[in-house]
């Protein structure tokens, strides 16, 4: 059986990762690559961003913890906001504007609105290039993430499949489009099942990760998340920190009363993790409107607005949300091209690799064993599938936010379906030349 890896010897592998990184953080940070149309680019949400950018300039005027450290927007009616008030935050902020008014956004911790603004204020460099750099660190992490992905799929299952991946996220506009949006912080996402990846392949060393070990892996992972770029896309995220669980429950065969120990505590970490993190948002709302309860009343308030909620004392506006169907939602986002330059539609790399994922069960079944690793194609089969779950959840059960931010709700699709799915498809080639 011919050596896959000769491709990219294990030797000088460390030069693919840089390069990887390299080309990930020119896509990320200044659309280097033209895989979105660069206006798109420069303005993409940044209304969202305009949160951290006022915080930022709230903690220059009266300190990092003012407001509770809050997100929000300076001297502008939230009921009745344009692109001009947008634009004000960064006026304020890159001239030194001072805000009469500030409103918070309490359904967001917003720690990466303190995290900038502690460094915004430790920097000797100007607001304009403090900015550029601000974009710089969160387009970093972002390629990091993808990289330490892109890494553990080459040393698990091959450097095709490696490349495969990297070609996926290189070019999708929607990943390309998310990555230094200082809202954000696309990281973090990806985080948690990133450090689970490479902790449960290091068990093949004879290093078992034990339960309480697990644990904080995950909450901590999770809570960093969740504080940082709140509960945006948080199904998406649970299924991609479960997904490295079901990825060598299949591989290394586990027995089912592990798999149910480790999936129970997987499941009480990340609900810890979210249950602290919602209770400091509550301290949070609470300095800065003196109300703990007036916290928990909004965040469910919150919750019910953004999901399946029929409260009739909902705005009016949310009623067409309720009233339409779920197939209805779904189809604009699978109808949405993963490419700009060219129409390929979500629903396409569905099928695509549905057709990759039947040829991969036939080569399976046919092949002798000796040319196929069975354990791996059956272990990137189960998870590729059941990491869809992650985004056909959250369209489904945050049904409101899917229904009005059909402008930029398309990353789900990429935590992580679409990289074990194209993950499938350079490992289908290895498989049908026999190649490892």
């Amino acid at each position: 059986m011919k050596n896959f890896k000769n491709i990219i010897p294990f030797r000088t592998s460390w030069i693919f990762f840089i390069l990887a990184f390299s080309f990930l953080f020119l896509g990320f940070y200044r659309n280097q690559w033209q895989v979105v149309r660069q206006k798109k680019f420069s303005l993409f949400e940044k209304d969202v961003e305009a949160y951290v950018i006022a915080r930022m300039v709230l903690t220059r005027q009266s300190g990092i913890f003012s407001n509770g450290g809050l997100l929000g927007w300076g001297d502008v009616d939230p009921t009745d906001v344009n692109e001009d008030d947008y634009q004000y935050q960064y006026d304020a902020y890159l001239k030194g504007f001072s805000f009469q008014t500030y409103w918070t956004k309490e359904s967001h911790p917003g720690f990466q609105g303190i995290f900038f603004s502690t460094l915004d204020r430790i920097s000797p460099l100007s607001p304009f290039n403090n900015l550029r750099v601000f974009r710089m660190l969160t387009a970093g992490l972002f390629a990091i993430t993808m990289t330490g992905i892109i890494a553990w799929f080459f040393h698990e299952l091959g450097s095709l499949s490696a490349l495969f991946v990297f070609a996926s996220i290189l070019s999708s506009q929607w990943m390309t489009l998310f990555g230094r949006n200082l809202f954000f912080v696309s990281g973090l996402f990806y985080l948690p099942m990133l450090l689970l990846l490479f902790r449960l392949r290091n068990e093949k060393t004879g290093n078992q990760l034990s339960q309480s070990n697990l644990f904080w892996i995950v909450f901590l992972s999770v809570l960093i998340k969740c504080l940082f770029n709140g509960f945006d896309f948080i199904l998406p995220t649970l299924g991609m920190v479960a997904s490295p669980l079901v990825f060598y429950y299949v591989k290394d065969k586990w027995s089912s009363e592990q798999f149910i120990k480790r999936f129970l505590s997987l499941v009480i970490a990340a609900s810890a993790a979210i249950l602290i993190s919602l209770i400091i948002l509550s301290i949070q709302i609470m300095l800065a409107s003196g109300s703990f309860w007036q916290g928990i009343n909004y965040i469910l308030e919150t919750l019910n607005r953004r999901t399946l909620g029929s409260d009739p004392n909902l705005p009016s506006i949310y009623d067409a949300a309720n009233k339409a169907s779920i197939w209805s939602i779904l189809k604009i986002y699978l109808s949405e091209s993963y490419f700009y330059n060219f129409e390929i539609p979500y629903f396409v790399i569905i099928i695509m690799f549905a057709i990759v994922s039947l040829i991969q069960i036939v080569v399976i079944r046919t092949r002798p064993t000796t040319s196929v690793p069975l354990p791996k194609g059956y272990a990137l089969l189960t998870v590729t599938w059941f990491s869809i779950l992650g985004p056909l959840s959250w369209y489904t059960l945050f049904k409101s936010v899917a229904y009005f931010h059909t402008h930029m709700n398309y990353l789900p699709w990429h935590m992580p379906f679409t990289l074990f799915g194209f993950g499938l498809c350079g490992f289908l080639i290895q498989t049908l030349f026999g190649l490892k």
